[in-house]
């Protein structure tokens, strides 16, 4: 199978597929980085954790809360995982609505 373009391609490639393929949708529910890098072909870095679940029938819709607002001055620790460098951890970021 070709390898999806972009992160949108292969998340709807992912969804697609998850329907179809029993195996496929367990293995994103126990192990998705392996489940993804086996079906497509795509590593997700180490440093980028995801998690697939399934919604159970009685809930109408599952909705992830954005990070808590933080305010006031950034610790040491905090200003330096955001200073300099970069990540390629943000390409594995879903596409936004």
């Amino acid at each position: 199978m070709q390898s999806p373009r972009n992160r949108v391609e292969l998340m709807n490639s992912i969804l697609s597929r998850s329907v179809s393929d029993r195996e496929f949708r367990q293995l994103l529910l126990t192990d998705p980085k392996t489940a993804i890098r086996k079906t497509f072909g795509v590593r997700v870095p180490d440093d980028f954790s995801l998690r697939f679940i399934e919604k159970p029938p009685d809930l109408a819709a599952l909705i992830v809360l954005p990070d808590p607002v933080t305010t006031g001055e950034l610790s040491d620790s905090e200003l330096e995982s955001v200073g300099g460098g970069t990540s390629n951890s943000d390409d594995w970021a879903p596409p936004t609505l």
